[in-house]
């Protein structure tokens, strides 16, 4: 006769020791799995990586977002007409606080999801638009965390599309913070025409003139304070994201506990 389980015998449902190890391996091996996966660059998006100042952890990729994508025309085009809901608002800072002595800009931040359900023209722009920069800045990073061994970054937050007229500025900060979690920072420049707007850490002693199709990838944390100079003439674009390990840290609930 069979014995029957004993469901108020917690012994009946333990795994053995063998059991544990087995289902350990094979999670092992589907995260080592996923972390090949993830540094596997695609294609070489950049003609040339370099660490700005050798042990800064501040890298210049070359050429990523080349001009002849036309990436500010393609996006201005949606924004100029009247005919839509898409614009630049005045940029903001913390928990949506407008400071212009801080921070004084437009931007227009979006993801590729925040417009899968606009099926107009505009919608088909921004998506085309949104597949274009994360592609070709998604092969930078994998190269940037493999150099540091930092792993894979699944949480991109949406894309911020930033214009800085002449005076215009962003005092110093840090993108890791008390009102948001990040872990890597890009900063990249689509389009060339002004003076001044350099990018500066003071704490690295850098000071960078941007070049149109490059892109700046550092560490998000309390030791890279940065600053958007001045602009000194004509207009400034820049393109910044921000990526993290997961949604864990993104979601209503943290924003919430952490604004009281």
């Amino acid at each position: 006769m069979e014995s029957e389980l004993n469901p108020n015998d917690p012994k009946e449902f333990q795994d053995t020791d063998e059991d544990i190890a087995e289902k350990g391996k094979k999670e092992q091996a589907l995260l080592d799995q996923r972390l090949r996966d993830w540094y596997t660059v695609d294609e070489q998006t950049w003609s040339e990586a370099q660490e700005v100042v050798p042990g800064s952890g501040i890298w210049v990729y070359r050429d990523v977002l080349p001009t002849d994508l036309d990436i500010i025309e393609r996006l201005e085009s949606v924004i100029d007409d009247p005919n839509n809901d898409y614009y630049y608002r005045d940029a903001m800072v913390g928990y949506s606080m407008k400071m212009p002595e801080y921070r004084d800009c437009v931007d227009f931040k979006y993801k590729r999801s925040d417009i899968d359900d606009d099926k107009s023209e505009h919608g088909d722009i921004l998506r085309a638009l949104a597949d274009d920069v994360t592609h070709r800045q998604l092969q930078a990073v994998k190269d940037y965390t493999r150099r540091y061994n930092i792993g894979e970054l699944r949480y991109w937050e949406a894309t911020n599309y930033i214009r800085y007229y002449e005076g215009q500025h962003f005092q110093e900060h840090h993108d890791h913070g008390y009102s948001y979690n990040c872990v890597v920072s890009i900063v990249a420049f689509p389009k060339e025409g002004f003076e001044g707007g350099e990018l500066y850490f003071r704490l690295q002693n850098v000071k960078i003139k941007p070049k149109a199709g490059d892109i700046y990838i550092f560490p998000s944390n309390f030791m890279y304070p940065h600053r958007a100079m001045p602009v000194t003439s004509g207009t400034k674009y820049s393109m910044v994201t921000m990526l993290d390990y997961s949604d864990k840290f993104h979601k209503p609930e943290f924003f919430e506990e952490t604004g009281s």
